[in-house]
């Protein structure tokens, strides 16, 4: 007995699927093997609809213009509603990589007041935050192009610095810091570097930072981690099938040299399933 199967093939076509029934991208013209990228990319660029505790900085203000637009914003974090609205209209492009998310993972949101399509009307000064976990931490209200303002990590290390510790580079001596300008060139690159803050602290990127592609570093290491994770449990129930030849023999196996498996993927178990026998097994649970 061998085991026929794709188990990575099996995520991408889940990936597939959640990307195009639940996310209502194209994907047509993406390669499978970009798929987990494509993926990753959107997912961290749409924050999950989930109940958030708003947090603000010690600095936080807003206009008055924007008062109404943001009292919406927040009963939108804090009942746990989808803020996809509020978010740039370049997420609707699949293709579109947010360098300022890559690099210091703070997303913007507009604050406006009313829907306009599938989207709340624009507002030239915009939100930034970060959304780690169960937290909305709101850093300030920006003005449209701030996006590699110093005062964004100064304010999130200020404010949370334990949050953002595991960022934190020990041990070394920072050298000449960049200028506004001088990184978001560096980001055109799909480069990034380390930041300092006044009082000589040093991040990595807190988002994880970029790939010569554009796509974000622990996109490439979730979905090659991904790989040997699913590999290994292809391997694992190969080594089983002789011990569940009964099981199979009782719903009609009869010495096929392959059993094909596909990939079932629930939020808490990974399953394979035997459709022309009507077997499943189990590979992996959170339990």
């Amino acid at each position: 007995m061998k085991l026929k199967s794709d188990f990575f093939g099996d995520w991408v076509n889940i990936q597939k699927d959640i990307l195009m029934n639940h996310w209502g991208y194209d994907v047509s013209s993406v390669p499978d093997n970009k798929i987990p990228l494509v993926y990753f990319n959107t997912e961290q660029r749409r924050p999950e609809a989930k109940v958030r505790k708003l947090l603000l900085a010690d600095t936080f203000s807003c206009p008055q213009n924007l008062e109404s637009g943001w009292e919406r914003l927040k009963a939108l974090i804090k009942s746990g509603h989808d803020l996809t609205p509020n978010l740039s209209k370049l997420v609707s492009n699949l293709n579109n990589k947010d360098s300022m998310l890559n690099d210091w993972g703070v997303h913007h949101f507009h604050l406006g007041e009313n829907m306009k399509g599938d989207f709340i009307e624009r507002t030239g000064p915009l939100l930034f935050a970060l959304l780690i976990e169960n937290k909305f931490y709101a850093i300030g209200i920006f003005n449209h192009g701030s996006w590699a303002d110093q005062d964004i990590i100064e304010i999130i290390h200020r404010n949370w610095s334990s949050v953002v510790e595991r960022y934190q580079i020990k041990g070394i001596v920072s050298s000449t810091p960049l200028t506004e300008q001088e990184r978001l060139t560096l980001r055109k690159r799909n480069a990034f570097s380390f930041v300092t803050v006044q009082d000589g602290t040093v991040y990595a990127p807190i988002g994880g930072g970029m790939v010569s592609s554009g796509f974000n570093i622990q996109a490439v290491m979730r979905r090659d981690h991904q790989k040997m994770f699913l590999r290994s449990l292809e391997e694992h129930l190969d080594r089983q099938l002789d011990s569940l030849r009964e099981v199979f023999e009782k719903q009609g196996y009869n010495g096929e040299p392959e059993l094909e498996a596909i990939l079932d993927i629930t939020e808490d178990k990974y399953t394979a399933l035997f459709p022309k026998y009507g077997v499943s097994a189990m590979l992996w649970s959170k339990a």
